[in-house]
């Protein structure tokens, strides 16, 4: 006999009552009992519905149980029938499905595995589905929900050992003045996994550590059984710190962030320097570029040839990162003015400012591709003519996948973003071949789309922000390269290390002309 759809209706929503009573088993029976009704119904927009705030229970009492059948029951829902929950519940579809196979890839939340090549795939999966609901989502219209997938975002390119990426959405989520506390500890725990894998640790790392066990501590959003551990760790760390003053810290490192260049708080603010301590910090230490092969290594090889190398992938960023902010701040209107183009009436926004902006791509690619030759040759991988970042990690699959290197995961998970099939950002690649095999238009937003096979309309808005977002990858690209590096020398200290030769490299000064 079959139970009327009001019904089933109202044990959803009595499940969900259970689920905030935290009473558990009676969800889980609850979520099995109604799964059972509505499986005798034809599918219709209605039982359609019903499936879908189903599934979500099922993924969120099973997460809690530590029942993976559970879990697996929720996502078999969301997928067999994924065309239509992704045309009518869009954000929240691909949001709750990257939560149920996020809580598979990590256990329920309580495996001690770290990402490796064995499970990269499901990880990208749940990247790719948080990426999707970013793209899509509303900020105005769902704020927390908004937050909350930046803060998993966030949490999967963590465990992926993105670093610079990870905190760059915890710190865009902290100063939007979050209520939730994931936000602070999961950025507390990216800092200590810096701390673990590069053995870069200062005194202000620790506070800001520190900052996410304070925030947890006060916010009513965390269990008050969970408290005395954040606490405790809290002191802790404060009892490291010398009686060093965080408020005071505070002030100083915005006293020193405000006496840089307008360029540099620029760089800071954009997420775009090659410093470690840049990565959570604004303070003088952030002044320079100082990215280097050379902090706490001991190696027997040539190590120079490759720092040379670094050299010149950081002039080309620093380059890049230039233009992109002379497009913004400064005015080109004299020298447009003076290139006198004609006017044919197509709406291509055509200047000065536009090309830097088109250089700035097409220079992002080109980093990206030497950075490729950099791991080939460190690496002493397979080459061929048209090795480049999207392909020579198919070339070396094997080689690559037997190290244990934290830092080729990182670099994996950017290609498998990059890629033009099924990573979120595929359509980066097809862009840069339009740029310099084809024609590529910038045109008003709201100019009405017309791409063919040789001509490629981009509103102008979104090339933009999609620039931005690419040097950002690319910047994560080059930190994880010196990282994989770095990891590999220090995995091959020489055992006559006591007797080696101390070499020191001094920046650069530029004063003047040579």
């Amino acid at each position: 006999m079959k139970l009327e759809l009001q019904k089933i209706n109202e044990t959803i929503n009595a499940i969900s009552n259970y689920i905030d009573q935290d009473e558990w088993s009676d969800a889980l029976l609850g979520c099995e009992v109604t799964l059972n009704a509505l499986d005798k119904y034809d599918k219709n927009s209605i039982v359609l519905k019903l499936y879908f705030n189903l599934a979500g229970h099922f993924i969120d009492v099973g997460t809690y149980l530590k029942n993976i059948d559970a879990i697996s029951k929720g996502i078999k829902i969301l997928e067999q029938n994924s065309e239509y929950f992704e045309e009518n519940f869009n954000i929240n579809f691909f949001y709750n499905l990257a939560n149920g196979k996020l809580s598979l890839a990590n256990d329920c939340g309580h495996s001690n595995e770290r990402v490796n090549f064995k499970n990269i795939e499901l990880f990208n999966e749940v990247k790719n589905l948080y990426w999707k609901t970013f793209k899509l989502i509303d900020k105005k219209q769902h704020y927390e929900l908004y937050q909350q997938n930046l803060i998993n975002l966030a949490n999967v390119l963590k465990q992926q050992f993105r670093f610079s990426e990870a905190l760059q959405l915890y710190n865009l989520v902290i100063n939007q003045n979050t209520i939730f506390p994931q936000a602070w500890l999961n950025r507390s725990s990216c800092l200590e996994k810096i701390d673990e894998l590069l053995n870069h640790r200062t005194n202000k790392m620790i506070i800001e550590i520190i900052k996410g066990y304070d925030f947890a501590c006060e916010s009513q959003l965390v269990p008050i059984d969970w408290k005395p551990f954040y606490l405790h760790k809290s002191r802790f760390l404060n009892n490291q710190l010398n009686s060093e003053n965080i408020d005071q810290d505070e002030i100083e490192t915005q006293k020193e962030y405000s006496s840089m260049s307008h360029f540099r708080q620029w760089c800071i603010v954009e997420s775009l320097t090659l410093n470690i301590h840049g990565m959570y910090c604004s303070c003088i230490a952030n002044e320079r570029d100082n990215l280097t092969l050379f902090q706490n290594i001991i190696s027997s090889t040539n190590i120079l040839q490759y720092e040379q190398y670094l050299n010149r992938l950081k002039a080309e960023f620093s380059l890049m990162r230039l233009m992109l902010y002379e497009s913004k701040f400064s005015d080109s209107s004299s020298h447009d003015f003076e290139s006198g183009y004609s006017e044919l009436n197509d709406r291509e926004i055509i200047n000065i400012r536009t090309e830097k902006l088109r250089a700035c791509f097409r220079l992002c690619f080109s980093i990206l591709d030497k950075l490729a030759i950099f791991l080939c040759q460190y690496f002493s991988l397979k080459t061929r003519p048209n090795t480049a970042f999207n392909n020579f990690w198919y070339d070396n699959k094997k080689i690559l996948e037997e190290k244990e290197n934290f830092a080729l995961i990182a670099i994996n998970s950017l290609i498998c973003d990059l890629n033009e099939k099924n990573g979120q950002f595929g359509f980066y690649k097809t862009w840069r071949n339009s740029l310099e095999h084809h024609i590529l238009f910038l045109v008003p937003d709201n100019f009405e789309l017309s791409n063919d096979s040789t001509h490629t309309y981009v509103k102008i808005s979104e090339f933009e922000s999609s620039l931005l977002n690419l040097i950002q990858l690319t910047r994560s690209a080059i930190f994880s390269s010196v990282f994989a590096i770095v990891e590999d020398l220090r995995q091959k200290i020489p055992d006559d290390k006591d007797t080696s030769i101390e070499i020191t490299i001094h920046k650069k000064e530029f004063n003047g002309f040579p």
